[in-house]
């Protein structure tokens, strides 16, 4: 009992110091707020360059941004930050609706360019917050040139190709 009121009481004054508003942000949530709130969510006209009833992945990733992910032809981004074997996995998991582990937030079109920015929840209120750039090869396929995460760590160019799988999944 001594042992699990102690417990407790840690966990809810990390919860407070990590939830109080310091002059440093060391949960990323100010910077978190931005890249899931501040975009226009207008029309982009994404849809007349790539498919987007489906979802983008790659099977032999070892980046940052190596999840399967969806954007809309507003701005937003949605990304499951779990990583998936095989394209039949996650297929798998889609007609189980058990994916867990969502990250969301937003990108930008420059031409034949797609900039993704994205936060993922990852403990006591703290986000982890990160960015990558995209070309369009054609309306399946998309190539990660970069991604970075929030504390810099930036990938060399990897040239990754991710393809398109129509969701939801038909039976």
């Amino acid at each position: 009992m001594y042992v699990m009121k102690h417990l407790i009481l840690f966990i809810l004054i990390t919860e407070s110091f990590f939830s109080c508003g310091s002059s440093t942000d060391l949960c990323n949530r100010r910077e978190a707020k931005q890249v899931l709130e501040n975009f226009s969510r207008a029309y982009t006209g994404l849809d007349t360059l790539i498919r987007t009833d489906g979802y983008y992945f790659h099977e032999d990733s070892t980046g940052l941004l190596h999840e399967p992910f969806m954007m809309s032809n507003n701005g937003e981004l949605h990304i499951l930050y779990i990583q998936y074997k095989s394209h039949i996995e996650l297929q798998e998991k889609f007609k189980n609706n058990t994916p867990t582990g969502r990250g969301r937030g937003s990108y930008t079109l420059s031409g034949d360019t797609i900039k993704v920015r994205w936060a993922m929840l990852f403990q006591f209120n703290c986000y982890n917050v990160f960015s990558g750039q995209y070309v369009i090869e054609n309306d399946t396929t998309l190539r990660l040139i970069w991604q970075e995460s929030r504390n810099g760590q930036r990938n060399p160019v990897r040239n990754e190709i991710y393809k398109f799988y129509k969701y939801p999944v038909d039976d």
